[in-house]
């Protein structure tokens, strides 16, 4: 037994057992490269020495909704979800969330936090992570629209104080970044980051290439760069502390190549190291959704490019889980780690469906781009 695929999931690894726990997203088919969104509210908790998923019949979960954001609160050992968005049919306008709820760990519980103050606006495809030093839950920018031809990016920074439940919103100086969604933020010592994104056009880009540094203890952005080859502008970048710089995994680029799987680390200065390379473009597609076999010249023992997984830290043993996301032409539902030792990809849990069958000569393997 396992979930279904997905993608626009939340969830981080209980740092006490090394479990890795997902809650919602979206398990709709993609026909053509076109997505048909179906919403979820269930709960899984995936054992990465085991190879083991096991739904956590937690009780008073979330509605149904994907494109939430979450992060893993350390003192109370729990994940910690904000907002996303729901629509019941295919067509129509989306229902967006502001509300906050809290999966425990210890109990397998959910509980929705009642929160005081003026908070944000509900929204879809923001960044958050969590203060120790402060105990807040930080959340930055997303998008405010509710329709889904279009979107309205936000700039704002709020702060959540987890032990009083109030909405603070931040006052910052030295400008920050611009509006965005689908972006990427991690905490390193004192310091939030956050990388990438999209504005408006979003949809296809350009994307952000900038990657940008707020003090906590000012309240002060400052620009650590513009731009960079390497990082290249991309939506969904996932974003992890390591020692005093970055990690970043995956994400999906506003390039000819899309959806990435490399690895890139980053110091808090903007310098950048070339882990894993991840797949390079051969021959560009002859249209929309129409990928020739030597679409890219694979890496090998890497996941299948993706946006919109899961990618969470598990510091204690060194590594980092991977969850699910949006292939080129549909959802994973595999399951892979980042041993941060050597920064190299190893599977926990395979997958037979993906556009590398035919790349990888694999046999038994159903191609998502059919």
């Amino acid at each position: 037994m396992q979930p279904q695929a997905r993608g626009d999931a939340v969830g981080a690894v209980d740092p006490a057992t090394g479990l890795l726990y997902v809650f919602g997203g979206d398990v709709g088919p993609t026909v053509m490269c076109i997505p048909s969104p179906m919403f979820r509210n269930d709960t899984w908790r995936y054992d990465a020495d085991c190879d083991q998923w096991q739904q956590v019949e937690a009780m008073g979960a979330p509605s149904p909704r994907s494109r939430a954001t979450s992060a893993l609160d350390t003192r109370r050992r729990r994940l910690v979800v904000f907002g996303g968005r729901f629509r019941a049919g295919t067509s129509g306008n989306y229902t967006l969330y502001n509300d906050v709820w809290a999966l425990d760990f210890a109990t397998q519980t959910w509980s929705q936090l009642e929160v005081t103050g003026p908070g944000p606006s509900a929204r879809a495809n923001a960044a958050s992570v969590y203060d120790p030093m402060t105990d807040e839950f930080m959340l930055h920018g997303g998008n405010t629209s509710a329709s889904g031809a279009s979107f309205q990016p936000q700039g704002d920074l709020w702060a959540l104080n987890l032990e009083t439940r109030v909405w603070r919103r931040v006052t910052t100086s030295g400008g920050g970044p611009t509006a965005r969604l689908f972006h990427g933020a991690a905490i390193v010592g004192r310091s939030m980051f956050v990388l990438g994104g999209g504005g408006a056009n979003a949809f296809q880009g350009p994307f952000n290439y900038d990657l940008w540094r707020l003090d906590l203890a000012s309240s002060a952005w400052s620009r650590v760069f513009e731009s960079n080859d390497s990082v290249a502008g991309r939506i969904n970048p996932a974003l992890v502390a390591e020692g005093e710089g970055l990690l970043l995994v995956a994400g999906h680029d506003d390039g000819a190549l899309g959806n990435r799987n490399d690895l890139l680390g980053i110091t808090a200065a903007g310098a950048v190291t070339v882990h894993a390379e991840g797949d390079q473009l051969d021959q560009m597609p002859a249209g929309f959704c129409d990928f020739p076999a030597n679409f890219v010249t694979p890496q090998a023992d890497t996941p299948e490019r993706r946006s919109a997984g899961i990618v969470a830290p598990d510091p204690a043993r060194n590594r980092v889980i991977v969850y699910g996301g949006k292939t080129d032409c549909g959802l994973a539902g595999d399951v892979w780690l980042v041993d941060l030792a050597t920064h190299r990809w190893r599977v926990s849990r395979g997958t037979n469906d993906g556009m590398s069958c035919a790349r990888q000569n694999r046999t038994n393997c159903r191609t998502l781009c059919n």
